[in-house]
């Protein structure tokens, strides 16, 4: 089974991708190149991750990170995989994890096979969406107001790109991954093919309630998750994160923008908007 976490940047990824994690105790899936999260799952500090290897490995290390490196210079899929078993209920063992970067591994065949599994793949991506997907292929979609998003679009490019983009180019889309409206379109088209495969989660509705958000979870893909365990506050997520959890905030954008700038995040964006219940502060 495939759980793609699908957003446009900035719009809730992180704090969908933590509320996995802490509550279904499984393991996220970057898509991009540069992600460190194996290596923390290979070093033993998550608790619900033990025995972190290979499939052929006899001999079990809690350091194999230079060998994941060494390994997934390939598009052979079996080369992407890596085993655990889970520490936690149901204690499933040979689970299996596809490696960060993957990007190029996911063609239709190999989706395929995924799919078809029995352990849950959870996919981290600001992909547009396939023209099919298959049997076993779900997507979370985290969408967020577009003016925090672009406001936090803005300053992370700014931050860590080192680019140079005004305001007003990022909320008229002219950077990576393009118009927020249209890419969330995009999305909304392919709805049909995933046949109630679909759950859309808003960022506002997951920070005011996660527990929910895990019903909802469960209901889409009909896997537990831990009631008990107790949530980070956003402070902690942020300590944790703080490149990709920056403020938390539902509300408060506004103020960044300016009069014309708030009209044209309205004249490009509002139809949007509205299909997802957002509407522009008075």
């Amino acid at each position: 089974m495939i759980i793609y976490i699908a957003s446009y940047p900035r719009s809730g990824n992180s704090l969908t991708q933590q509320t996995i994690q802490t509550f279904f105790e499984r393991p996220m899936t970057v898509v991009y190149g540069g992600s460190r999260k194996p290596e923390t799952y290979a070093s033993g500090a998550v608790n619900f991750i033990k025995n972190w290897r290979w499939p052929k490995d006899k001999i079990i290390s809690k350091s194999l990170w230079g060998k994941l490196h060494a390994q997934i210079n390939t598009n052979n899929l079996e080369k992407w995989i890596a085993l655990y078993d889970l520490n936690v209920p149901p204690y499933t063992k040979d689970c299996r994890y596809l490696l960060p970067g993957c990007l190029s591994v996911l063609t239709p065949k190999n989706r395929q096979k995924l799919a078809a599994e029995e352990s849950p793949f959870f996919i981290k991506t600001h992909e547009l969406p396939y023209q099919e997907y298959f049997e076993g292929e779900y997507v979370i979609l985290a969408v967020r107001h577009p003016g925090s998003v672009l406001w936090s679009y803005f300053n992370f490019i700014k931050d860590f790109w080192q680019d140079v983009k005004t305001l007003d180019e990022v909320i008229r889309g002219e950077v990576t991954f393009g118009s927020w409206s249209e890419w969330y379109q995009s999305w909304n088209q392919a709805i049909p093919s995933l046949n109630d495969r679909l759950l859309r989660l808003r960022f506002e509705d997951v920070l005011a309630d996660r527990r929910r958000a895990c019903q909802q979870i469960k209901a889409l893909i009909s896997l537990d998750y831990n009631p008990s365990k107790q949530e980070l506050s956003f402070e902690e997520l942020h300590k944790k994160d703080p490149q990709h959890i920056r403020s938390g905030k539902a509300n408060g954008w506004q103020k960044y923008y300016t009069d014309n700038q708030l009209s044209l995040l309205w004249e490009l964006h509002s139809a949007t908007m509205q299909q997802f219940g957002y509407e522009m502060p008075k």
